[in-house]
């Protein structure tokens, strides 16, 4: 699943754990966002390893948030399901090993660093109550 559907599905669940005090399972979860039941296990996996949800085994477990929708910005969200390297950073493989692509690379290098810089801003002005409006 591309990242940025996995951030998708991922703050969709988050903003359903936002919106009761209760626990609530994935097979809960998934029904409600639609989404696939394994693919959502591993989004609230990776979430629950970042601190952001925890979750409960057994018959009476499920998963709840952490902390306060105040308080967890998407950036952190993002962070926590980034597995695979940008989309941009493959201008890079445009360059070549010669003079002329070594400086193009470098250049790209920065734009890059840039935007990861920016999004990273962007996304934690917004937490997960912002999106509960």
């Amino acid at each position: 699943m591309a990242q940025i559907k996995r951030f998708g599905f991922g703050l969709q669940a988050l903003i359903v754990l936002a919106l009761t005090s209760e626990q609530r399972s994935s097979a809960e979860i998934a029904e409600e966002i639609r989404c696939e039941p394994t693919a959502l296990r591993k989004i609230l996996a990776q979430l629950a390893e970042a601190g952001i949800v925890e979750v409960k085994q057994g018959r009476a477990g499920g998963y709840q948030l952490t902390r306060k929708p105040g308080e967890i910005t998407l950036s952190e969200i993002y962070n926590a399901l980034h597995e695979e390297e940008p989309l941009w950073n493959q201008m890079l493989d445009t360059t070549g090993n010669h003079l002329f692509g070594k400086k193009v690379n470098e250049s790209f290098q920065k734009i890059m660093t840039d935007i990861i810089v920016q999004v990273d801003h962007v996304l934690g002005t917004y937490t997960i109550a912002d999106l509960l409006e």
